[in-house]
């Protein structure tokens, strides 16, 4: 099973954002449905069941800040061919925590690569060429007091990603 750890947008900003996306910017076929919007905080992959519950009982003893995030630039990963929504700002808590979770995702035998952490919401995937600037600037501002363990689920209809597991972020904010 595939999973990761991550950041659930809550719908009335799920709908706003999509809503920009349909006006700020031109259709694209690869357009990621609004209820798979999130912020990932590690991608795990495969993870077996052993796997999943060390890292479980890892999780549990990390500190875990609310979080604040503003979105408020978009930007076009040309390799994985992403355009994303990202934050010229980012809390130093948001990032201490990716990094926490991915060497605990380390310590539980799973392989994630760990570099500088860039929060984003992709909101198209595969787009051919750097797109056109949107005719609006993004500005969305988002509060997270859980982070999830998502499980991404092929369907004949697309991806889903049901939540399995949730943590309540609470130790401050940041």
């Amino acid at each position: 099973m595939r999973y990761f750890l991550g950041l659930d947008i809550d719908a009335k900003s799920k709908l706003a954002i999509e809503q920009w996306r349909n006006k700020a910017l031109p259709h694209f076929v690869g357009s990621v449905p609004a209820a798979n919007f999130h912020i990932t905080l590690v991608f795990l992959g495969q993870v077996q069941a052993h796997q999943l519950e060390d890292l479980t009982a890892r999780i549990d003893e990390i500190a875990k800040p609310k979080i604040d995030l503003h979105l408020d630039s978009l930007g076009y990963w040309s390799k994985p061919k992403i355009l994303f929504l990202g934050a010229t700002a980012t809390s130093q808590g948001l990032i201490q925590l990716a990094n926490q979770l991915g060497t605990a995702a380390n310590g539980s035998g799973l392989n994630v690569r760990q570099g500088i952490y860039i929060p984003h919401l992709t909101l198209v995937r595969k787009v051919k060429d750097n797109p056109p600037n949107a005719l609006i600037s993004p500005s969305f501002r988002c509060q997270f007091s859980h982070m999830h363990l998502f499980e991404s689920v092929s369907t004949k209809t697309g991806v889903r990603y049901p939540i399995r597991a949730t943590w309540i972020l609470n130790e401050g904010k940041n």
